[in-house]
This record gives structure tokens, C-alpha cells and sequence, in this order.
């Protein structure tokens, strides 16, 4: 039940304008940090198509709460620098979930970066970028830093990531005290 309900609500989170997201649901990503209803609203009005590869996921369950860990690469598709790039960025995606009135809500949903690629669609067309521009965001989501900032978004450095383990553990943390605590 859950694994159906995750896989129509990540689907179709986006068409169905955050109806499955609690009343104080959170999202904080690369991007965005805020409700999940804004969430919904603000990615209506992305310029850039930006489909997410999933591939294994984990759930945990615990009574009318679970967890689950989608491993996932983000992929956009874009002209940086009148080249055709392609923007990869793989992560985490972790939804905290909640059953309430017999419905599973998203609760919240937040990503940890492991890395990411900027490529040529077209090997062949060469592309100058800015070193020091890039140089200065973490390796772990650097080329999404970059591509996003471009577009105008305000990106979060301090984000968990591979470069940053304790961020990451510290999420680990919360999401298990989260999933466990007596409600």
C-alpha cells in the first residue's frame, strides 16, 4: 500500500496541486525550501523540464508513519553558454509520510546530493564555462549550483551531501527519530 501510494504521489504530485501533502508538510531541495503546497506551486513555474530517473527505493513502516529513500538522478536538459547541455545530479529523495483519516500524506520531503555531471548533448560542441564560478560550489551538486543559479534560483550551500557526512547523518537521524517517536 504504501509502495503504491509512493509511486502514484511522486508520479503525480505535481498534477494533483499538493492535495497529498499534509496541512504542515515541508520541502527543502537545492532550489526550494518551504511548504510543500508552495513547493507544488513554485515548481509549476520552472522554465526547465527537469524529470527525475528513480531507481531503488527503501521504506520503512512504522504504524501510521514510514519512510522512504528513493535513489534518483535529476535530469535537465538546457543551452548554458549557447551549448546544449545536460544537467545529471544524483541523490537521495527522502519522504517522510504520514497515514491520516486512512490517506497517506506527504509529511516532508528533502533530497541529499551524492554528485552530479554537466555534459555536452553533443560532444563535439565545446563549451567555455566559468572555472572559478564553478569551483566555488560543493562537488556534490555543483553542475545543479550552477545550472539553477543561471536561471536565477538562489541555491542552498549548506545542504547534506557526499562532502558533508555529518549533514547527511544528521538527517539520517531526524528522519528515524521522526519515524519512531510516540505519537
Amino acid at each position: 500500500m504504501v509502495l503504491e501510494w509512493l509511486i502514484l504521489s511522486v508520479l503525480g504530485w505535481l498534477f494533483q496541486a499538493g492535495s497529498n501533502n499534509c496541512k504542515d508538510s515541508y520541502v527543502k531541495i537545492s532550489w526550494f525550501e518551504g511548504s510543500g503546497y508552495d513547493f507544488v506551486e513554485a515548481s509549476s513555474r520552472m522554465a526547465d523540464y527537469a524529470p527525475h530517473r528513480i531507481y531503488n527505493s527503501l521504506i520503512w513502516l512504522n504504524g501510521d508513519r514510514a519512510v522512504a529513500i528513493m535513489l534518483a538522478t535529476i535530469q535537465i536538459r538546457k543551452q548554458i553558454n549557447g551549448v546544449e547541455m545536460e544537467v545529471q545530479s544524483d541523490s537521495k529523495i527522502i519522504y517522510q509520510v504520514q497515514r491520516m483519516d486512512g490517506c497517506w500524506y506527504i509529511a516532508g520531503m528533502r533530497a541529499i546530493y551524492d554528485k552530479d555531471a554537466l555534459i555536452p548533448v553533443y560532444p563535439a560542441s565545446g563549451i567555455s564555462m566559468d572555472k572559478e564560478k564553478i569551483n566555488r560550489y560543493r562537488s556534490s551538486y555543483a553542475a545543479l549550483s550552477y545550472s539553477l543559479e543561471a536561471e536565477g534560483y538562489e541555491v542552498n550551500p549548506q545542504l547534506p551531501g557526499r562532502d558533508k557526512p555529518e549533514l547527511v547523518q544528521s538527517i539520517y537521524d531526524e528522519v528515524s527519530e521522526w519515524l519512531y517517536e510516540k505519537i
